[in-house]
């Protein structure tokens, strides 16, 4: 399934706007394990709950899912948040899960939320590659200029390889070109 905003705002407010949800007292139970037990015949509420886990059973009146890293970090490359998963689960638990304080387990929520940050601690960009020195000193000397000139955007000595921008690319170019000529 794949969550769409408008997806996510009718699950999401639902019962409040129609008032025909039939789960209204609230049907899902979350335990420390990630499981999620949801008491529903709705095929809405299960889509939804499919959005950001894995359904691992189905019988009459119960879905048995599972929150896990993959199915998080899915639903928020859909454009669904951790705040929106967890306002789901909150927003529906069992009437046993709403009398608890905090109603969800912390670990649940803390890790929901994790596996948000995580997805978001890599920075992409675009960049051209240079490799295939003939020595550590050519490395080290392009290396240098890309870096003085503000450019250099990864660079790994071991094993002579370095990135930089593509508005770089041009300077880096002419500098090396001269750099083999005059050397």
């Amino acid at each position: 399934h794949l969550g769409t905003h408008l997806g996510t705002h009718l699950g999401t407010h639902l019962g409040t706007h129609l008032g025909t949800e039939p789960d209204s007292h609230g049907f899902v139970l979350v335990e420390t394990n990630y499981r999620i037990y949801a008491y529903t015949d709705s095929e809405l509420q299960v889509a939804l709950l499919a959005l950001f886990s894995e359904l691992l059973y189905r019988f009459p009146s119960l879905v048995v899912a599972q929150v896990t890293r993959d199915s998080v970090q899915a639903a928020i490359a859909n454009g669904i948040t951790a705040q929106q998963i967890i306002h789901f689960l909150r927003t529906r638990a069992h009437p046993v899960m709403a009398k608890q304080t905090p109603v969800l387990p912390p670990t649940v929520t803390d890790q929901i939320r994790l596996w948000e940050l995580e997805r978001d601690r890599l920075r992409f960009s675009e960049g051209v590659l240079y490799n295939q020195f003939l020595s550590q000193v050519d490395f080290e000397v392009l290396r240098d200029h890309a870096r003085a000139l503000g450019v250099l955007v990864f660079e790994n000595p071991g094993r002579r390889l370095m990135v930089v921008t593509p508005a770089g690319h041009p300077d880096v170019k002419r500098f090396w070109k001269r750099q083999k000529h005059n050397g």
